[in-house]
């Protein structure tokens, strides 16, 4: 593949994962159904247009925590004991506050929570439907305590932030130069299945820190020994904002590099992935630019490689607005 293919490709990640932002922005371009993966199609399309200018600020404690589309906005407004949100003939200046009297994380959390179940058994939202039991803190600032928890399949509804952890497993090969391991996702995964990951990730639950979280999903999705977890490697962060027609997605992923030794082989043993490669890094960028690859984990990989060096500012004439889209504002 040309290196121009692979520079249009590129761009073409940074864009979807940043398709919530506006139009006006230097790698913003139209993302059409037919870039997404055959499986993903239909199921979680993502939007043609940004859906920003009709979205509403959502406030914690006179903090503003999130954003709300109108479609969403629509069904919160019956539950006035809990979400205040004012009258107005036009929507620009509506701004939606959590009940000022829910002063305590476990009040606010428990007050959402009953919201979020009868929306639930009603079936308003589709992504309720990928319910999880699974808890995600909601900050206004990470450095502090966070406000409340809530239902990770319904973030998304709020446009909160939600935080995760990838990891670049990689290795020397004599011959081949610098390889990754790749994951396939399970046919059975409730999202993105099938599709091309990094090593391992998950989202960070309100059980666990960050590094905790790095060294689980490392246990879980690619059987990485103790041994070799010592080796995680902290390295930055990598945000983007997309939505589709579930809600909105402000993520921040914690990147880890983990060096394995070439005859190290990850086994999986969550159910969470079918199978793994070692790819080279030509191998990699390749499929990155595909609908095959998890357009964030494409993201990260291209990072990884930007990083070590294995993509050249001198060759790559969108290396400076790539970076820009690694590193989306939130709020």
């Amino acid at each position: 593949m040309n290196t121009k293919n692979l520079s249009e490709g590129f761009m073409r990640v940074v864009s979807k994962c940043n398709s919530f932002l506006d139009q006006g922005s230097p790698w913003r371009t139209a993302v059409s159904s037919s870039d997404l993966h055959p499986e993903f199609t239909g199921v979680f399309r993502l939007t043609e247009a940004s859906s920003r200018k009709e979205c509403r600020p959502f406030f914690i404690e006179n903090k503003q925590v999130g954003l709300i589309r109108p479609d969403i906005l629509a069904h919160l407004k019956p539950y006035t004991d809990v979400f205040h949100i004012p009258y107005s003939q036009g929507n620009d200046n509506i701004k939606v506050h959590l009940n000022p009297s829910l002063q305590t994380f476990e009040e606010r959390s428990e007050a959402v929570e009953k919201v979020l179940l009868d929306l639930r058994e009603k079936d308003v939202f589709k992504t309720l439907r990928g319910w999880r039991d699974e808890y995600f803190n909601i900050w206004y600032k990470f450095s502090e305590p966070p406000l409340m928890k809530m239902e990770r399949a319904a973030t998304c509804l709020f446009g909160v932030k939600q935080y995760g952890v990838h990891i670049n497993g990689w290795t020397r090969h004599p011959t081949k130069g610098v390889c990754m391991w790749i994951a396939r996702r399970s046919k059975t995964k409730p999202t993105w299945p099938n599709m091309l990951d990094n090593l391992a990730a998950g989202g960070l639950s309100s059980k666990h820190n960050i590094m905790e979280c790095a060294r689980s999903e490392c246990q879980e999705e690619a059987s990485v020994p103790n041994n070799l977890l010592d080796n995680l490697k902290p390295v930055g962060t990598v945000s983007y904002f997309y939505e589709d027609e579930r809600g909105l997605f402000p993520e921040c992923e914690y990147i880890m590099d983990l060096e394995v030794p070439e005859d190290f082989v990850p086994e999986n043993a969550d159910g969470e992935v079918a199978e793994f490669y070692l790819w080279t890094i030509q191998e990699v960028l390749e499929k990155t630019i595909t609908s095959e690859f998890k357009s964030n984990s494409a993201l990260i990989a291209i990072n990884f490689c930007i990083r070590h060096g294995l993509i050249s500012p001198d060759d790559e004439p969108n290396y400076q607005q790539i970076l820009e889209g690694m590193h989306a504002k939130l709020t």
